[in-house]
This record gives C-alpha cells, sequence and structure tokens, in this order.
C-alpha cells in the first residue's frame, strides 16, 4: 500500500537526535575552540552546517522512487574504492595522527570510509534482489560478495582504520543474513576475517595495547578513566548543561569518539537513557518498516542500514562505558564530523521513501 506519507514518528526521532547532537558539540567544544584560537561556538556552527546539510540530503532523497538508487550500484562501489585508493596516496590523503583516512577539500574533508559503508550496502542489496541465487553458489558468491567486501574493508583497513572497516563489514554482513546465506556457506569467510582482524591488531602494537589494557594486562586507559569518571560525576540528573568538567581539556575527542560521556556528565543517567530510547525507537520503527518493505531490496536495504545503526551505537557507547576496547566510532547523529554526519542522513533518505509505500498501523 502507498499512503504517500513519510514515517512522521521515525523522522521526528531522528531529528530530535541531531538536535541533542548540536548541544552537545556545543558544550563538549566550546572551551578546547576558544582555547585554540578560534570562537567558542566555532565546532557549533559547523556541527549545525553539517546537519542542515544532511537533512536536505534526506529530504531530496526521501522524495526519489528507492528503486532508482539500483541503478547506481556499481558506480557507486567503483567510486568509494577509487576514493579509497586516492587517500593512501601521500600528498592526496590529509595525514592525522599517523593514519590517512581524509580528503581535503579546502572548504572541508572528505572521509571515502563514510562513503563506502552506504556503497557497499546499496550494492549488495541490489546484487542480492537481482540474483539470489548467488547464495547457493559458492563461486559467484566470492565474486560478486566476497570480493568486493574483502577490497573495500582491507583498503580501510590499511589506512589504518579497523574500526570503519568493521563497520562497513557489518553493513554488508547484515545484507547477506538478512538475504538468507547459509552459516556454513559464509563461516570459512568469517573465519578469514577474524584472522586477518588479529593479524592487523598485532601488527600494530598500540592496538594490542588497548586491548591488553582492557583485559586488565596492562596499565590503564586514560581516556575511558576519564570517560568513567564523567559518568560518576553525572550521577542521576548530571550537572547541568554546559557545566561539565571534561570540556576542560581533560578527555580528549569529547565531541566526538566520547560525546555519550559529556552527556552522562551533564545530563546524567536520566539524559543517557533518553538517548538510548531514540536509537532504540528509530531501529525499532526502521525494523518495523523493513517488515513490511514492498519488496526484496527495500527490505535488505532498511534492515542492513538498521543492523548498521545499531552496530555504531552499541561500539561507541560500549567504549565509552568501557564495555568494550577503545575504538574510534562516531556516535549517529550525534558525534562531530561533516562526512559522518551527511552520510548518516543520506542513509535515511530511501528508507523515509520506503515508509511512503508501507503502512504501519496495519498488521501483515
Amino acid at each position: 500500500m502507498n499512503t504517500g506519507k513519510i514515517d512522521r514518528p521515525f523522522l521526528m526521532a531522528l531529528l530530535m537526535l541531531a538536535g541533542i547532537g548540536v548541544i552537545m558539540v556545543f558544550s563538549a567544544s566550546m572551551y578546547e575552540s576558544t582555547m585554540s584560537g578560534e570562537k567558542g561556538y566555532a565546532l557549533f556552527l559547523k556541527q549545525l552546517l553539517f546537519v542542515i546539510i544532511g537533512v536536505i540530503v534526506m529530504a531530496f532523497m526521501s522524495t526519489v522512487d528507492y528503486r532508482k538508487y539500483k541503478r547506481y550500484y556499481a558506480i557507486g562501489l567503483a567510486i568509494s574504492v577509487f576514493l579509497l585508493i586516492i587517500v593512501l596516496i601521500p600528498g592526496i590523503g590529509v595525514k592525522v595522527n599517523d593514519a590517512r583516512r581524509w580528503l581535503d577539500f579546502k572548504v572541508t574533508t572528505f572521509q571515502p570510509s563514510e562513503l563506502a559503508k552506504v556503497a557497499g550496502i546499496l550494492y549488495f542489496c541490489t546484487v542480492l534482489s537481482k540474483k539470489p541465487e548467488i547464495l547457493k553458489q559458492p563461486s559467484p558468491l566470492f565474486l560478486y560478495c566476497i570480493l568486493p567486501m574483502g577490497v573495500i574493508c582491507g583498503l580501510t583497513a590499511i589506512e589504518p582504520s579497523l574500526s570503519a572497516a568493521l563497520a562497513i563489514a557489518m553493513g554488508m554482513i547484515g545484507v547477506l543474513f538478512f538475504a538468507g546465506i547459509r552459516f556454513k556457506a559464509f563461516l570459512p569467510y568469517l573465519g578469514l576475517g577474524l584472522m586477518a582482524v588479529i593479524g592487523l591488531m598485532i601488527a600494530e602494537p598500540w592496538r594490542l595495547d588497548r586491548f591488553n589494557v582492557f583485559l586488565g594486562k596492562g596499565g590503564y586507559d586514560y581516556q575511558i578513566t576519564q570517560s568513567l569518571l564523567a559518568f560518576g560525576t553525572g550521577g542521576f540528573f548530571g550537572r547541568g548543561l554546559g557545566n561539565g568538567k571534561q570540556k576542560f581539556l581533560f578527555l580528549p575527542e569529547l565531541q566526538n569518539d566520547f560525546i555519550f560521556a559529556n552527556i552522562g556528565e551533564e545530563f546524567g543517567f536520566i539524559g543517557c537513557l533518553l538517548v538510548l530510547a531514540l536509537f532504540a525507537f528509530v531501529i525499532w520503527r526502521g525494523f518495523k518498516i523493513a517488515q513490511k518493505a514492498p519488496d526484496t531490496f527495500s527490505y535488505l536495504y532498511t534492515s542492513s542500514v538498521m543492523l548498521l545503526l545499531a552496530f555504531q551505537v552499541l561500539v561507541n557507547i560500549g567504549v565509552a562505558s568501557a564495555i568494550i576496547p577503545v575504538t574510534g566510532i562516531a556516535l549517529p547523529f550525534i558525534s562531530a564530523g561533516g562526512t559522518s554526519m551527511v552520510v548518516i542522513f543520506a542513509m535515511m533518505g530511501p528508507i523515509l521513501n520506503i515508509s511512503r509505500k508501507v503502512d504501519l498501523s496495519k498488521k501483515r
């Protein structure tokens, strides 16, 4: 059934998360921006601009029939691979902290791995909706699925950005899972993937150090210690907006990877619970849209994007609360970041278009 209207509860929850993000980025970054010689609201204005751009992109994409995106699945994958290659070239890719993850467009920087997340999902959804028999044939499965995923994730991992590679893999594996791949057929590749992750951890001593610290076999992680301190001092109701202490250069990357710690410090357990509830609602509502999706492509796309969203939320919050080892994954819609913000909104556009074609008020 085509209702012609987007799912408003889903949209409102997304906008609320983005609104919370803009406020928290302002609170987390105002001191550091001032100390670096910029105005205290410099990063806030950038974040607000990217949110506005993201919403405009999402709104436009929600008006385009989602089936049209299937035409660009190969082009999107090719562009992603190209950008992931050139970002590794000295003089082209911007090097920050020994990693080449960004392209400098003068006005702003661009992170190709963020585009690869949606390109990988779109490619898999299109291929498997057209040729579902691929999953039952070893050679086509490797050629059409495993090889492209290995190339994209491998290029991302050697930036190095293992966390981004895992996020890309999660989105693409999600498509395979929802498309009905047999576990026995995928198990050997899963084993190879785990071996590659272990190898990358061993190859980079700092990754292994983080894991050892997490297991209690090393010293202590300064960021995690400060993050837990933020949650602890925030208590039940928090210190209040702008009253957090971690922003005074105690907790690095407060506006990015540890933005949830800032929420915990300034809005306490109640604030954290609200953010978690909004994410849970978005993910639940997204899966409801997927369940009533009109065709295989829309079902695979919506389900996989929701799985990727859930993965990123769980990893970011898990790191901030010391549940998993430290790794760099932004909190969707909330952490500071231009590319990640615009791309995550863009990924929601087709889902809103799909929601126009379903009626969630009726049971199947």
